[in-house]
């Protein structure tokens, strides 16, 4: 049997892997010319690796696939505390780290406990601002919401569906899904310290990968052809699709014959959101070292340090923004969009004369090969995902935008995805 695997970011990585332990032959056509997808170490940019996609290990639970590759591997992951280490802007203009900002402020605390007691759960139609504001959220609230939990989300809170988008606690421990519960390891954040990169280079290592190979057709009528922008054909009896919620949306891949209602219906449900980053560096330290996030009022309104845990290195920065707040700088132009980010900056930590020595804006909707950075579950499609996630042999399907809810957005769920597709096909030689 053979299997062509589109795209090689984890998702990829993971079912080309997961096929290959299987004895299974799999090429994988990467229209990029690196690995890794949204996931993307730089190490030009500073003295230390920069992330210029996806950063962080989100909790330690048995089902972050990711601990088992950096114990593997010998990595070094550092914890990020926010309850000591951040600093937020409060909505009345104090200047306190997140723990002090909680304790002084049952409603914020609120915003990131997400302890709601005996609050219904939510509809299906129901958009998380909507649903919020029926439990009753201030304005107030919302806003920390916007600015927090949303943003990390990657949508505004009217695109995303509240029933998916703020699951109820997963188990015993009470910690709920994507909110870090600032001290519990299971659901806190983490940063490998010798790059992303030293994983997924080593999830690829054996396989074989052709970059460059741009898939502008995938027939499925009989088996599997595919056909690249360069005119390249692959045949395969079964194909793992990865590729990203932005460029399937946007009819970038033709497929024939057209995928199935329920399929396109999947689709339909899901939006792929704006998720952009801009990385600085400063000559020297622009806040006492300890200091490794600011929650801020401002756009951007989220900041944190990849410099925090290490021994020496240049000083980074690197500002986080979604939703509205990335549909505000796009049209601004990268040099415009950066100033106003150091503006931002400037004022939150009351340095008005502050420079960067570089600086670079990481642009994920205008990249031609994600169009966005992750995917948002629409209201009224709690489904979606687990729609788009059924195979429809020969086509098999994979990506961050097919893993359940409480695995989206996170680089183990894309992992999973890759691991359930290979599954599905392995299962499906054994028993014919």
């Amino acid at each position: 049997m053979k299997v062509l695997v589109i795209g090689a970011g984890i998702a990829g990585l993971s079912a080309a892997r997961h096929l290959r332990e299987a004895s299974i032959a799999a090429t994988v056509l990467e229209a990029r010319h690196r690995i890794g997808g949204r996931v993307w170490t730089d190490r030009d940019f500073a003295d230390i690796p920069v992330e210029f996609g996806a950063e962080l290990i989100h909790g330690r639970s048995p089902e972050v696939n990711t601990w088992r590759w950096v114990e593997k591997l010998g990595l070094s992951a550092w914890h990020w505390n926010k309850i000591d280490d951040s600093m937020i802007r409060t909505e009345d203009g104090q200047w306190l780290t997140m723990g002090q900002a909680r304790a002084a402020s049952p409603e914020l605390d609120l915003t990131r406990s997400w302890e709601l007691g005996d609050a219904p759960e939510p509809e299906n139609e129901e958009d998380l601002g909507t649903y919020l504001r029926r439990i009753g959220f201030s304005e107030q609230q919302m806003r920390y919401v916007q600015r927090s939990f949303a943003n990390a989300e990657g949508e505004s809170m009217l695109y995303l569906n509240a029933k998916a988008h703020l699951q109820l606690p997963l188990d015993a421990s009470g910690g709920p899904r994507g909110i870090d519960s600032d001290g519990a390891d299971d659901y806190s954040d983490f940063r490998i310290l010798e790059g992303y990169d030293s994983y997924y280079k080593k999830l690829a290592e054996g396989l074989d990968i052709r970059l460059g190979s741009v898939v502008k057709a995938i027939d499925w009528s009989s088996g599997v052809v595919v056909t690249t922008a360069a005119g390249a054909v692959h045949r395969a009896d079964a194909a793992v699709v990865t590729l990203p919620l932005g460029v399937l949306n946007a009819g970038r891949v033709e497929f024939i014959p057209p995928l199935p209602p329920t399929k396109q219906e999947a689709l339909a449900g899901l939006k792929m959101g704006p998720v952009m980053k801009m990385v600085y560096l400063f000559d020297e330290h622009i806040l006492d070292p300890s200091i490794g996030a600011i929650y801020a009022k401002g756009n951007p309104p989220m900041w944190w340090s990849p410099s925090l845990g290490r021994e020496g290195g240049q000083v980074v920065w690197t500002a986080f923004f979604s939703g509205d707040y990335a549909r505000e700088m796009l049209p601004l132009g990268e040099e415009a969009a950066l100033r106003k980010g150091l503006d931002t900056l400037r004022r939150e930590i009351g340095q008005p004369d502050l420079e960067y020595a570089k600086a670079r804006w990481i642009n994920w909707p205008e990249d031609e090969f994600a169009l966005g950075g992750y995917s948002a579950c629409l209201p009224g499609h709690y489904d979606a995902r687990e729609k788009l996630a059924q195979p429809t042999p020969p086509l098999y399907w994979a990506g961050e935008a097919s893993a359940p809810h409480h695995l989206t957005a996170m680089v183990h769920g894309a992992y999973f995805t890759g691991q359930r597709a290979a599954g599905e096909i392995i299962n499906s030689e054994r028993a014919s």
